[in-house]
């Protein structure tokens, strides 16, 4: 189901990306009739683990970006962690290799899935990340699973840093010895709960966002075109007083089952 809010672009440098959702996404089959990017997610007997790859591990400061990332098949870091993605896609390419890439959410206590990258950097700017403004540029992603693994199940493996996985920094490399072994685990990990039950709720909060968006664009416009028009300008405090934003904000960390 589409809303009528359209996409927010503000330059050609920003990236259109209508807005889809579902009303059930742990029915893959189904939810992949509407949202392309579902397909490939927890097929069984990849045996990804048996071939030569490239592996980071990157770290997200909140479930909604992981949304985001899944439903639309993108993914964005900081600068730095931007051009080493980039490089090490492009050498890859040339060497007929894949990089994957292993999620977890910050103070979540769980890796909550693999992707792997289909596309170097490319400059248009997705609108609708949780952080406004803060993440420029965008790689294209295809995820492969989509389940929260605790982080008991890596405490064993180290990074090429020397510290457990589970600790690592955003955008920390691994060699692919270690990178086997987690993909093994994603591979063979039962329990089928995952991000993807809390999707219909993460849409509303992309919703409240788009909406923000769309208004605060208008209200430009309106300024543009009627220089003396007297109106109220949308701000980042109103957005705030959107009720899924302070849903978002009351959000209380759920620890993994042991």
């Amino acid at each position: 189901m589409n809303n009528h809010y359209e996409p927010y672009v503000r330059n050609k440098r920003d990236l259109k990306v209508p807005y889809i959702s579902c009303q059930d996404y742990t029915n893959l089959e189904q939810a992949s009739k509407l949202i392309p990017a579902l397909k490939q997610i927890n097929q069984a007997n990849r045996n990804l683990a048996d071939t030569e790859a490239y592996a980071y591990i990157l770290r997200s400061n909140n479930d909604d970006d992981i949304h985001k990332s899944i439903k639309y098949g993108i993914w964005t870091s900081s600068k730095e962690n931007n051009e080493k993605l980039n490089a090490k896609f492009l050498e890859a390419q040339e060497q007929g290799k894949t990089v994957y890439l292993f999620f977890s959410v910050v103070r979540s206590g769980q890796f909550v899935g693999v992707a792997k990258l289909t596309s170097g950097y490319k400059d248009e700017s997705f609108q609708y990340w949780w952080e406004i403004k803060k993440w420029k540029g965008h790689f294209n992603v295809q995820w492969l699973y989509v389940k929260d693994v605790p982080n008991k199940h890596f405490e064993h493996l180290k990074n090429s840093d020397n510290v457990e996985v589970t600790r690592s920094r955003d955008g920390v490399f691994l060699n692919w010895e270690t990178g086997k072994e987690m993909m093994k685990i994603f591979e063979e990990f039962a329990d089928k709960k995952s991000i993807l039950n809390d999707f219909t709720v993460i849409d509303e909060r992309e919703q409240a966002l788009r909406q923000y968006k769309y208004q605060m664009q208008q209200q430009r416009n309106q300024q543009q075109y009627y220089p003396y028009y007297q109106y109220q300008y949308y701000d980042y405090q109103q957005y705030q007083q959107y009720p899924q934003y302070q849903q978002y904000q009351n959000y209380q960390w759920q620890q993994p089952q042991k």
